[in-house]
């Protein structure tokens, strides 16, 4: 847009573009007609039948001796700023500046993320104290179930010898869950 009441329209500063909208707005409709521009300029110097339509006379100086080289520069850089202005991030930035309600919404949010992660450290804490307790738990009781399964182990032993005795003789095996335990 080259008209006069869009360049009178538009602020003076490149930052103040970004306080409005409209401003927001023209910015990137300007860098993707600068855009297109470019690409349409590079596509005509790349092109053999250009040659023969060439209206580079009509264009100022400055459009007249770019390369393609510099033109493929100069559209990347314009793919950039387009890609920065419509960045997620930089929308963020924008809505913060804007609009005390979103700042609002963010700081509450940030706060409650910070009560649930100090919450969850707190968790992590009791955790690990109950883990150790836990193992200093298992090892006390260890002793005592190694000593219990060695008792089952001779009573088991004992109750199949006088079994076998009653029976005349006859071997009895005790069988069932009790091997699955003396033998874990």
């Amino acid at each position: 847009g080259g008209e006069e009441g869009e360049e009178a329209a538009m602020p003076a500063r490149g930052a103040e573009c970004f306080k409005s909208p409209d401003g927001r707005a023209r910015l990137v409709n300007e860098l993707m007609e600068l855009h297109s521009f470019l690409s349409l300029r590079q596509l005509e110097l790349d092109s053999t039948e250009y040659v023969a339509v060439d209206t580079s006379g009509d264009m100022p100086p400055l459009c007249q001796s770019l390369t393609t080289s510099k033109l493929s520069s100069l559209v990347a850089s314009c793919q950039a700023a387009i890609a920065l202005i419509n960045s997620p991030l930089t929308q963020q930035l924008i809505m913060l500046r804007s609009s005390s309600r979103f700042l609002s919404r963010l700081t509450t949010s940030l706060e409650q993320r910070i009560q649930t992660s100090e919450k969850l450290m707190s968790n992590i804490e009791g955790c690990v104290k109950r883990r150790t307790e836990l193992d200093a738990s298992i090892g006390e009781t260890q002793p005592k179930v190694q000593a219990l399964i060695a008792t089952t182990k001779s009573v088991k032993k004992s109750a199949e010898e006088v079994m076998t005795q009653q029976l005349l003789g006859r071997k009895v095996n005790i069988i069932g869950d009790i091997n699955t335990i003396l033998n874990a």
